[in-house]
């Protein structure tokens, strides 16, 4: 859903005194003394940002770089208002001295341009020459700042690594923006509820389709009473069995209900063009169907679709964004804590396979059945080492849960099937600080992405490294 986020570097272009062919005699703060200067510099930047692109668009993220714009004066911001209002992100490049980017000015020019901008990055690249915004545009920032303008507003001095980390959240919150849910079943009123929904529409943006139960179970049946479905249900167990290290508990009809499920869903995804659904699950439909859509959801999460469970209002959105700002499926789950052992036990009947990236091998997995009704059929993934972020939402939304750790082991408890143990700091200080109750993981360290998304959403960052 949703097109690339479209980029583009706006210059802030030197006057004219400083464009001469040859190097003018005086200086300001800056290198820039001539037009050759300038357009070296320039050049030099579009390929830094192009090759900063290009490493974003091999992580999976969709993203355009347009042609650069120059701005010297009001008049140039007053004549580009319009392209500047259709790009997604402006990333604005002071090099020009004093009439570019001191404070008093800011009203004429970064006012102006952040005025036209869904979303503004002030940047500066640092050395071998400085730049005049590097001095000017911290106290023009603080200036937005105290008129309560920033929220998506960034200011970067030299740091592509921080460029990078803003744009991963930018685009996840645009891909959100546009994404269509589709749910089946009501909204989980313990998790929530339709409070919590609609906060999630008006913070994200996302549209949501519903199906009732009677109608999920209405094209089960009709499903499995379709000798073309069936086949295609056997070839979907194939794939998913074939692809696993042993089969423990489902029985062969239990595979083909889960599989059945699993072309009910792709068909209601098809048919609403959706990239995210999310089944009210734990309800009266695991006895109608004598199934789950744990099998669905693992296939699912490791193709690229979101599919949240239980119909969690405050983990789904979050569940999306880890998605998107990561490049990698994302683990929602239950969590535990143990205290003396500094270490979270997060567990859920289904978990993606694929969770180093869509690219990488699947995880080695048993076929289990869900645990508390032994229905259907679900992977247990056994969980490679390495550094993972997790996080969970409050059910107001309003504080996000965001704590780094290691991965370092794969239990085998009498909880869900998927169980990953992660090695965290603060054991005490996660406990006293809970939020929600379904949390996500995805692997690698994207606490600067959430940090980012909270600020763009006014949301409370509880932090702990």
């Amino acid at each position: 859903m949703g097109s690339a986020l479209k980029v583009r570097l706006v210059i802030g272009k030197p006057a004219d005194h400083w464009l001469s062919e040859e190097p003018v005699k005086d200086g300001y703060w800056g290198f820039v003394r001539c037009k050759e200067d300038y357009e070296r510099e320039k050049s030099l930047v579009c390929q830094q940002i192009e090759s900063l692109i290009s490493d974003l668009k091999k992580e999976g993220i969709g993203i355009e770089f347009l042609p650069e714009i120059e701005i010297q004066n009001l008049d140039d911001v007053l004549k580009k208002f319009d392209e500047l209002k259709k790009t997604a992100v402006n990333i604005v490049l002071g090099i020009s001295p004093l009439e570019w980017c001191r404070p008093e000015m800011c009203s004429k020019l970064i006012n102006a341009i952040t005025a036209a901008s869904k979303y503004t990055i002030l940047f500066d690249k640092f050395g071998p020459n400085i730049y005049a915004g590097t001095l000017f545009t911290p106290p023009a920032y603080q200036f937005l700042k105290r008129h309560h303008l920033v929220d998506r507003i960034f200011q970067v001095e030299g740091d592509e690594k921080k460029l990078k980390i803003i744009l991963r959240s930018i685009y996840a919150l645009e891909k959100i923006s546009s994404a269509r849910l589709v749910c089946i079943g009501p909204i989980n009123a313990e998790l929530g509820g339709w409070p919590t929904l609609k906060k999630s529409i008006e913070m994200f943006g996302h549209d949501t389709r519903f199906y009732t139960y009677d109608e999920f179970v209405k094209d089960f049946m009709k499903f499995y009473e379709d000798e073309n479905k069936l086949g295609e249900a056997r070839k979907v167990i194939e794939d998913f069995v074939s692809g696993s290290t042993e089969v423990v508990e489902p029985t062969e009809e239990k595979l083909l209900s889960a599989a059945i499920y699993y072309l009910v869903l792709k068909e209601y995804i098809k048919k609403n063009k959706a990239d995210w659904i999310t089944v009210n699950c734990l309800s009266e439909l695991v006895e109608k169907t004598k199934a789950t859509p744990c099998m669905a959801f693992s296939i699912f999460n490791d193709s690229g679709i979101v599919a949240t469970c239980e119909a969690d209002p405050a983990a789904m959105g979050l569940q999306y964004l880890m998605r998107y700002i990561s490049g990698k499926p994302a683990f929602f789950q239950d969590p535990t804590l143990n205290e003396k052992d500094g270490t979270l036990i997060l567990a859920h009947c289904t978990s993606p396979t694929r969770l180093l990236g869509f690219d990488k091998p699947n995880f080695p997995y048993q076929v289990r059945t869900h645990h508390e009704s032994n229905y259907g059929a679900t992977p247990k993934p056994t969980f490679k080492e390495g550094e993972v972020t997790v996080a969970g939402f409050s059910f107001d939304l309003d504080k996000m849960l965001i704590v780094k750790g290691k991965v370092v082991g794969t239990p085998d408890l009498r909880i869900c099937r998927s169980q990953v143990e992660v090695k965290v700091n603060n054991a005490s200080q996660i406990l006293e600080n809970w939020q929600g109750f379904h949390w996500i993981l995805v692997y690698g360290d994207y606490l600067e992405e959430l940090k980012t998304i909270c600020k763009m959403k006014r949301i409370t960052p509880l932090i702990y490294e």
